[in-house]
């Protein structure tokens, strides 16, 4: 692994702690301990696509946590973008009456909504063997 590579993953990996974190107590130890193996055990992988292949999975694995940690006030990351047509029109969208946090939805229709986008949005349905 070349240092630009390597730089990339270590990133990625800081990232993937952070969301981590985030998850309830009882999930959140053992979700370290499968990051921190995973990643320490892929280490020493020179295939060129072993690389790649674990660099993906690392990635989605970022991105299934970002939709299902709650964000935190003030994250660079954090907030809502309207994009109309290609182009950035705000920053801001009507989410008034879909938030569990507003009490207007219910958790467990929440959990049916992210599903069904879920789906909509990878074309599978989650996987049932996730551990986080």
């Amino acid at each position: 692994m070349n240092a630009a590579q390597r730089v990339m993953v270590l990133s990625k990996y800081r990232e993937l702690l952070r969301l981590i974190s985030r998850l309830p107590p009882d999930k959140r130890e053992e979700a370290f301990r499968e990051a921190r193996f995973s990643t320490r055990s892929r280490r020493s992988v020179t295939n060129a696509e072993d690389q790649l292949k674990y660099l993906k999975e690392l990635i989605s694995k970022i991105g299934y946590l970002r939709i299902i940690t709650p964000k935190v006030p003030g994250e660079i990351e954090s907030g809502i973008f309207v994009v109309r047509g290609g182009d950035l029109v705000g920053k801001s969208g009507d989410t008034k009456g879909t938030r569990v946090a507003d009490g207007t939805i219910s958790r467990e229709e929440a959990i049916k909504r992210n599903e069904r986008d879920f789906r909509r949005f990878y074309g599978a349905p989650k996987p049932n063997n996730i551990l986080f």
